[in-house]
């Protein structure tokens, strides 16, 4: 882990920094607030949530992430839940996390979408702007989706 950019408190700070926009992110996604979830990403942010069976095109721009969440997930229950990232600075501005996670979402009943409870990781580039950290990339490689 390269970090000689930042050291002791600077560095644990950074650590809990990103880790807040993360658990910001899962909070306000289940809360669908979803103003509130634009804060969480980089102007430009992309992310790729498309899994086997569930294509879903690479998404561009925070404005557009947001509103295919709030159009795929506003009516669902959803949990969303990270555990300890793996983080690694590649420079005092930008960061590389590896989050194991998990989410559960459900649909009402007569709805076209299944629900399901997912297992797998985010795989994002961070990257702070104006003293805030912002998710830039998302990708999510899921190991198990189980249909419910």
């Amino acid at each position: 882990m390269n970090s000689s950019f930042l050291s002791g408190t600077d560095l644990l700070l950074t650590y809990e920094e990103i880790r807040m926009v993360k658990s910001r992110y899962c909070r306000l996604i289940d809360t669908k607030q979803w103003e509130a979830l634009k804060d969480v990403f980089a102007p430009d942010a992309v992310a790729d949530f498309s899994t086997e069976g569930n294509p879903i095109p690479v998404l561009e721009g925070r404005d557009t992430i947001v509103r295919v969440f709030e159009d795929l997930v506003d009516p669902a229950v959803t949990v969303h839940q990270v555990h300890s990232a793996d983080i690694e600075l590649l420079s005092a501005t930008e960061a590389r996390v590896l989050s194991p996670m998990e989410d559960y979402v459900t649909f009402p009943e007569g709805s076209a979408h299944k629900s399901f409870h997912g297992y797998g990781y985010y795989h994002e580039t961070f990257i702070q702007l104006e003293g805030r950290w912002y998710i830039k990339h998302t990708r999510l490689e899921r190991l198990r989706l189980d249909i419910l």
